[in-house]
């Protein structure tokens, strides 16, 4: 009799300590209030005045949790920047290369273990190791030893057109409209022996697959493969394969695939917008979203992490995912296929996978905790070298967001 008394004692005991331990669900007011604040912390971090507009989205596995804009979308500030505002994400593009890589290998169109000469139409090799070839993979882990000569890589931004307002800044190595041409074609010229742009410093001593050198030209390269092995050009592919599955309906490439009345300016600052330019080598920094789009996205890759995405298989997740570890200034960096792994970004200390991207009037930023399965993105449409407060907002709209994290995840 004390035995079972003993037992229904301790079964009580455990009962009442897991209660206290569950986490107690978050009412529709204690959100709406915790929503509020950010909001109001937001708000005072674009009262800094460097900014012109940005947007805010928070996701989980299940969708938007939070997604709001500030500021504005024109000179004249007459245009709201909203969640729905279109701009360019610079290199958080470079995720959709990942996940495009593995939906072709799953296609049965290329492995990413293949020389990538196996499936481009010319010849690339470090002409200081021809004997080594260069791999598909060396490419998604930036270990392809191809690195972006600033004369070369700047080739690749297009002016829109050739006559500008006084208000609209023109960097000097952005290139007149008529020098666009195909990303096949910026390839050839850029990394072929024969290439009009060729240069052995574009390649690194290092061999093939030995060191890590961040590369946007491997990267696009990258996509250039996954055209040549699926013989459909990397728009469509991602349309067909991300965008649509993903009911992405305000992303695309070009101003063609898009509502071009949502799409924001970019800015110098306050009284000087950056003139209109694309990317020839799109698919490393060239997508346009909005905040609210690119939050399906960002929710895919939580779910996808736990190996329940849509898009790819749970075996092409997990090596999407896959850690690699690579020696840098002394210490260890961890990396997925065009993936970063983080223990903190902008001096906030979290565990974070994801990607961030700058380029002239923008900077972005995608992460995701993976232990709480909440993600963030910011996207910013005013450049961070010309006014000195421009980074200070930044840090604070992320700390804002990181404490907005931590209150819900509480």
């Amino acid at each position: 009799m004390k035995k079972i008394f003993l037992i229904l004692i301790l079964s009580i005991l455990i009962l009442s300590f897991k209660q206290k331990n569950e986490t107690t669900p978050i009412s529709k007011e204690s959100n709406s209030t915790i929503n509020d604040t950010l909001t109001k912390n937001l708000n005072l971090a674009y009262k800094k005045g460097a900014i012109i507009g940005f947007s805010v989205s928070v996701v989980n596995e299940k969708g938007l949790i939070y997604d709001k804009g500030f500021g504005f979308t024109d000179i004249e500030q007459k245009k709201a920047y909203t969640s729905n505002t279109i701009q360019n994400i610079a290199s958080i593009s470079k995720t959709l290369i990942g996940i495009s890589l593995f939906k072709a290998q799953e296609l049965g169109k290329l492995n990413i273990n293949d020389p990538i000469n196996k499936y481009l139409p010319f010849k690339i090799v470090n002409p200081n190791h021809p004997e080594i070839p260069i791999l598909i993979k060396h490419l998604a882990y930036h270990t392809s030893s191809i690195t972006d000569l600033d004369e070369v890589y700047a080739k690749s931004y297009i002016l829109t057109k050739d006559k500008h307002d006084e208000n609209e800044g023109v960097y000097d190595y952005f290139n007149k409209p008529e020098n666009n041409i195909s990303l096949s074609d910026f390839m050839r010229n850029s990394l072929t022996e024969n290439g009009k742009w060729y240069s052995k410093n574009t390649f690194l001593n290092a061999k093939p697959g030995e060191k890590r050198e961040y590369s946007n030209i491997a990267a696009a390269l990258c996509a250039l493969v996954i055209e040549s092995a699926t013989g459909q050009n990397y728009t469509s592919f991602t349309k067909e394969n991300i965008l649509k599955p993903l009911k992405m309906n305000s992303s695309g490439w070009s101003s063609k695939d898009i509502d071009t009345n949502r799409r924001s300016r970019l800015f110098a600052n306050k009284e000087k917008m950056i003139a209109e330019y694309s990317l020839i080598t799109y698919p490393d920094g060239g997508f346009l979203t909005s905040s609210k789009d690119l939050g399906l996205f960002l929710s895919e890759l939580i779910k996808g992490y736990e190996g329940n995405g849509k898009l790819l298989k749970k075996e092409s997740y997990k090596k999407l995912f896959e850690k690699q570890i690579f020696a840098s200034n002394g210490t260890n960096e961890e990396y997925g296929v065009f993936i970063e792994f983080r223990d903190s970004f902008l001096d906030i200390k979290n565990e974070m996978i994801g990607h961030n991207g700058s380029d002239p009037g923008v900077f972005t930023a995608m992460y995701f905790n993976p232990k709480t399965k909440i993600g963030t993105i910011v996207l910013v449409n005013t450049d961070t070298d010309f006014t000195a407060i421009v980074w200070p907002e930044i840090e604070q709209i992320w700390k804002a967001t990181s404490d907005y994290q931590n209150t819900i995840n509480k």
